[in-house]
């Protein structure tokens, strides 16, 4: 086989703004986003032969809708052959895209409807309260003891803190990055808003010892979609195809309370650089870093890991401005949960659209201008995982 029968790329995209919008349906939003994705696809919405789903998260019945085919009855998918739902939570998206190269490469479809959509603002807040508390948390081990997601990333964030230095200062310049990227992002909660300070992201209540306010999530409701077909086939019904090139992958624990951030290390570093060597590229070739890790601290590990800080120094970039708007190291353009808004499962789908638009050219006043390659990651869970994936404007 040649090299563009064996890889895959995204050829549409589509999504809607994220936000608090009890009036959307989850039904009206997959409308939208999927016509989205197939009409910048190039193809006709009966070439998609496959639907693989990211699974919504706290949405039992949106889940099993989606899990018995109503999703191309609903669009009038005639061509469609296959449907399935896939969760592995934060890193579900990546899984999707996992099963869409494997439908390709078996000749199964020749092209797979990837969506994803949330709207947390319909689920009665005792729900989501009881979700979150239990989601990638051990009920034996941890979750009796009230370890929520803010809990868990405030221990990992004080023992970060501790071991590199890094002052609250340096912790809260990550959301500033974050939040300017955001701010040009007709997409994000937060569009059009001026960035927060370092000060008034301080200043804002603590929530969980050293987190304060404006270093966590706000969920919110949203929804994205991709059209992925063989790299063959991509250059034949769009312009601006976008192939993945490269991949890597480690599970760390489901249970955080087993997790340093020394594991989370050698695993970032692992999983990338089997990415990148995958691809054939190093770290210099990368034009923009796409990194979905959710909450802050897990930025400077990655940065880190990936050699483009020295160790312990990982909140520098964020703090001189290297990874901001006009920045040399474009980082995070959707500006991860924390500038986004988070939709469950869906902050990751919303990052491999923002990775593909980047690599089109569609993304507006946060293009990066001459990106050629992204790399990207995902974790799912708590942090139970980490998918870096490579992707291009063509394939090498």
């Amino acid at each position: 086989m040649g090299v563009a029968e064996q890889k895959i790329a995204i050829v549409g995209i589509g999504e809607v703004p994220t936000g608090i919008y009890p009036q959307r349906s989850a039904w009206e939003i997959l409308y939208d986003i999927c016509a989205q994705a197939v009409r910048d696809s190039g193809l006709d919405k009966d070439d998609i032969e496959a639907v693989v789903t990211v699974a919504p998260q706290a949405q039992a019945r949106l889940s099993a809708e989606i899990s018995f085919g109503k999703l191309p009855e609903e669009l009038g998918l005639k061509g469609c052959k296959d449907v399935c739902i896939c969760n592995a939570g934060g890193a579900s998206t990546s899984n999707c895209i996992r099963l869409a190269e494997q439908l390709i490469a078996s000749k199964a479809a020749k092209a797979v409807l990837v969506p994803h959509v949330t709207v947390h603002s319909r689920i009665p807040q005792d729900e989501l309260i009881d979700f979150f508390a239990q989601a990638g948390m051990d009920l034996q081990w941890e979750y009796p003891f009230g370890t929520t997601y803010n809990a868990i990333i405030g221990m990992m964030t004080r023992r970060y803190m501790h071991e590199s230095g890094a002052t609250p200062e340096e912790m809260a310049s990550i959301v500033v990055s974050m939040r300017k990227w955001a701010a040009l992002d007709p997409n994000s909660l937060f569009f059009n808003k001026k960035a927060p300070a370092v000060e008034e992201i301080l200043a804002s209540p603590m929530i969980s010892d050293p987190l304060h306010k404006r270093e966590c999530n706000m969920l919110a409701d949203g929804g994205a979609a991709m059209v992925i077909t063989s790299a063959e086939l991509a250059p034949k019904v769009t312009r601006t195809p976008v192939y993945k090139l490269g991949e890597g992958s480690v599970f760390f624990t489901a249970c955080p309370v087993l997790r340093d951030n020394e594991m989370v290390f050698r695993g970032f570093k692992e999983s990338s650089a089997k990415a990148l060597s995958e691809a054939g590229l190093k770290k210099e070739d990368i034009d923009i870093w796409n990194i979905y890790l959710a909450y802050p601290v897990g930025h400077p590990i990655m940065m880190e890991a990936l050699g483009l800080s020295e160790p312990g120094r990982g909140c520098q970039p964020f703090l001189e401005g290297s990874t901001w708007p006009g920045g040399k190291m474009p980082w995070s353009t959707i500006g991860d949960a924390i500038g986004r808004g988070h939709t469950g499962s869906g902050v990751s789908t919303a990052t491999y659209v923002e990775t593909a638009r980047q690599l089109m050219g569609k993304a507006g006043n946060r293009q990066v201008q001459g990106a050629r390659f992204v790399f990207q990651n995902t974790a799912g869970g708590s942090g139970m995982n980490n998918i870096a994936t490579v992707w291009g404007k063509e394939l090498i």
